[in-house]
């Protein structure tokens, strides 16, 4: 006696899958223990009689089947766990089962793992992309065409839902670590995701906090070009070549890049209106600061001059930054006032290194040297 049993009878979600009908001969010690299988409602039997047909029966054409009952039955066993590990075996052998994998990470999202939800998303993602992409099987009946196009639908949603898992859980994650994981994890399956932009900002502190200041200066950089950049992106980018990479052209792009990009700033949401403008005149100062000290850098001591006189009423609460910014105007006006002759500048280079010299600064020392040599070449009194 045989009997027809369809896996779509045991599958939450009915998929095109080729084989899956299988002919039970119930007079068959396998054909006994499938049938079996499926009349048992008791949920440790039926893991044992389903791990019990694999071992013996590990060719027969229903072991597909039979690892699609595995990671459910594990689940109503409370074995998360071991459910997962069915989960791999089973896509292992079929690697287009986009709804299992679909099962798989649920399950790994209710473990709140991001380890986990990393491994499965990608998993998932490559899944119902095998299963997009395979070639289109030959059809008997019109009805089996219909379900294998929607099965087709129901595997890119799997797929967007493998991106959102990703994106949702860098966002939940206060580990900076696991954020930029999950974040370069959601990158590597699609570059062009919808929620990539979403967390460029989150993804840049993350890199911030675990000391990776490459990697958030590339960051930063790429969301520059992106448009999606923000200040304080712009103002790290641009103390990175300032300081670690003593770059005077780099600094002095982006400097101006985040002035210009906060002239024309409005208070991002949520952000108080006062806590707004205390921050951008900070972040103008340093803009400006940055962008004097560059063009002082180059010998473009007029346009030194001007950007630095700019800097000063934001910088006047910053000792260090007020001592850089009066030594190289000390030099601008100096070496424009000693070649036109210029008393005013003269004078004004005179000013600027006395107030330099006042403060305790790495400047201190060069800037009593090049008072005392003003002093003594135009006896200034």
């Amino acid at each position: 006696m045989k009997k027809l049993i369809s896996l779509a009878l045991f599958l939450a979600v009915a998929l095109w899958l080729p084989g899956q009908d299988i002919e039970i001969d119930t007079t068959t010690p396998e054909g006994q223990l499938l049938q079996q299988i499926g009349v048992t409602d008791n949920p440790q039997e039926k893991a044992m009689m389903l791990e019990q047909f694999l071992k013996q029966y590990p060719n027969h054409e229903g072991v597909k089947w039979v690892l699609t009952q595995l990671p459910p039955v594990y689940l109503k066993l409370k074995q998360p766990q071991k459910s997962l590990e069915w989960c791999e075996k089973l896509l292992e052998k079929v690697p287009t089962d986009a709804a299992s994998a679909h099962s798989c990470l649920k399950t790994a999202e209710g473990l709140k793992d991001p380890d986990l939800v990393r491994k499965w998303a990608v998993t998932t993602f490559k899944a119902a992309k095998a299963a997009v992409e395979a070639p289109k099987p030959k059809f008997e009946y019109e009805d089996d065409e219909e379900e294998w196009k929607q099965s087709i639908e129901f595997a890119k949603q799997v797929g967007q839902y493998a991106e959102w898992s990703l994106y949702n859980a860098a966002l939940q994650t206060q580990d900076p670590d696991q954020k930029i994981k999950l974040y370069e994890a959601l990158k590597e399956i699609d570059p062009e995701s919808k929620h990539l932009p979403s967390l460029t900002v989150q993804v840049f502190l993350a890199y911030q906090q675990a000391g990776n200041l490459e990697q958030a200066v590339a960051l930063a950089q790429q969301a520059e070009k992106e448009g999606q950049v923000n200040e304080d992106m712009l103002l790290v980018v641009a103390d990175y070549y300032l300081n670690k990479k003593k770059d005077t052209a780099k600094t002095l792009e982006y400097a101006t890049k985040l002035v210009n990009y906060l002239e024309n700033a409005q208070p991002p949401e949520g952000v108080p209106a006062d806590a707004w403008e205390k921050k951008k005149k900070a972040s103008l100062g340093l803009g400006y600061w940055m962008m004097g000290v560059s063009y002082s850098t180059q010998k473009k001591y007029a346009t030194a001059d001007k950007t630095l006189r700019k800097a000063l009423p934001y910088i006047r609460g910053n000792a260090q930054l007020l001592a850089g910014a009066y030594f190289h105007l000390g030099l601008a006006n100096y070496q424009m006032g000693s070649k036109s002759g210029n008393a005013k500048m003269l004078i004004a280079a005179r000013d600027f290194f006395k107030k330099c010299a006042a403060i305790n600064s790495p400047f201190r020392a060069q800037a009593r040297k090049n008072l005392a040599a003003i002093e003594s070449q135009y006896r200034f009194r």
